[in-house]
């Protein structure tokens, strides 16, 4: 039977016609999705479209904004994972990590690079441009990955996106997950490997060993690049430690109608260090455990006008569980009209503001410590001086506190559930207030 698949002369051209098949569909399924007003392109959007024109018109604005940013990230990489993913991590693989496994076979059974554990953050700036070479972007975004789970398996680690507005931080939004093999992953790669790369050059792909400016220091780095019909891709890894440090993506030419060049730059590289030790999920955050949350959401543009509050509910279902971290898949009604889908990771070893707190974060967080400060972004998360009460009840409170955003978290100090959240955002003109309580647990 003749294969309705192309048929490559030999891997390197596959490994080039993987990457761009991968972020071609990335991006037409999200063009696709704008042209369906009833759909939101930000996941995690909750400004309204139904409170009045000065609203829908700052919405569209900020939408616009967001669009192409949320773009760039999918087509840098950085789109939410689908859930069999996080179910069984090795088994479906991103289409980006089987093109470099298929690429250099070496990297299915290498180790992971040893910085790459739980709480390893790597923070990238990410821009697009209409064309190689323009200095001025069309969005750009701060993206930082937080590691969540590296084992001889795989490698999990959350996505968070600060779209960058008039030279201000946007508040963070959950983009999900990233999915990676030990060896290779998104911003990764084994350094043995990188060592003896250039084996694999051959007509399809250039890879060198290059000398590379990173704060002013020159580091050794190893670069790769394949072209494709009218696609180019840059990737630069540090010889030493296996960081991705730059990466470009051009899809166009001056001989093509359109345009449009992706970059990513690596800013740094932290270990997140937590008040406890390890941390494990609670025995409650069971698989088809769901959790019912609600509340409202209200938006506040000024102008004399008072902000109207909406009926907001959320849904969550845990979809997988493991000693670690459990993967949420989260479903967002207003007004009673679904508005979106998404799956998120609750990690054990990091305050993320997930759907639980380990038993050994309860044993040792104590009011008014802090846990976190981002050097790069500027968030701090904290523990509330003064505890939340709900129902007579004292909730812990983590405090999630941005320049533009608080977030606050409230968990039940005996299981460690998410009781209650709360938001205080500055989207552009409009200031966005939400909360919403715990109603109903089911499935445990």
């Amino acid at each position: 039977m003749q294969s309705r698949t192309p048929a490559y002369d030999n891997p390197w051209k596959a490994w080039a016609a993987a990457l761009i098949i991968a972020r071609a569909s990335a991006i037409i399924y999200d063009l696709c999705r704008s042209h369906d007003p009833q759909k939101p392109i930000l996941r995690g959007n909750r400004i309204c479209r139904y409170m009045g024109s000065v609203i829908r018109m700052k919405r569209r604005l900020m939408l616009l904004r967001m669009v192409a940013v949320m773009l760039l990230a999918v087509m840098a990489g950085l789109g939410p994972a689908p859930a069999v993913r996080a179910a069984i991590p090795r088994a479906d693989l991103p289409a980006d990590v089987a093109a470099w496994l298929a690429l250099m076979p070496e990297l299915a059974a290498a180790p992971a690079p040893p910085w790459l554990k739980a709480g390893a953050r790597l923070t990238y700036h990410i821009m697009s441009a209409a064309r190689e070479g323009d200095t001025t972007p069309a969005g750009e975004s701060l993206v930082q990955y937080d590691v969540v789970s590296s084992d001889g398996t795989s490698v999990l680690a959350v996505a968070g996106i600060h779209v960058i507005s008039d030279g201000m931080l946007a508040p963070v939004r959950d983009t999900g997950f990233i999915v990676g093999a030990p060896g290779v992953g998104e911003v990764w790669m084994n350094p043995a490997a990188l060592s003896a790369a250039e084996r694999h050059a051959n007509q399809h792909i250039s890879i060198a060993h290059v000398p590379m400016n990173v704060g002013g220091a020159t580091i050794k780095a190893v670069r790769f690049e394949s072209a494709e019909g009218v696609s180019r891709n840059v990737s630069v890894f540090e010889e030493a430690t296996g960081v991705l440090l730059y990466r470009i993506q051009a899809l166009g030419n001056l001989d093509t109608a359109k345009q449009n060049t992706v970059i990513s730059e690596f800013v740094s590289m932290r270990q997140i260090n937590p008040a406890w030790a390890g941390g494990s999920t609670p025995a409650w955050a069971a698989v088809d455990a769901m959790f019912k949350y609600e509340g409202t959401t209200a938006v506040n543009v000024g102008q004399g006008s008072p902000a109207i509050p909406l009926p907001l509910a959320m849904l969550g279902q845990i979809v997988y569980a493991a000693p670690t971290y459990a993967c949420v898949r989260w479903e967002t009604y207003m007004s009673g009209r679904k508005t979106e889908e998404r799956y998120s990771l609750s990690p054990a070893a990091i305050p993320s503001g997930g759907i639980f707190l380990p038993p050994q974060a309860l044993a040792v967080l104590r009011a008014g410590q802090a846990l976190d400060a981002d050097p790069t972004t500027g968030v701090t998360i904290s523990v509330a001086q003064s505890p939340l009460v709900m129902d007579g009840k004292q909730l812990l409170t983590l405090v999630h506190q941005g320049r533009s955003f608080q977030r606050l978290y409230g968990y039940d100090c005996q299981s460690g559930m998410l009781i209650y959240f709360g938001e205080s955002a500055q989207q552009g003109l409009a200031m966005v207030q939400t909360e919403l309580k715990l109603t109903g647990v089911y499935g445990r």
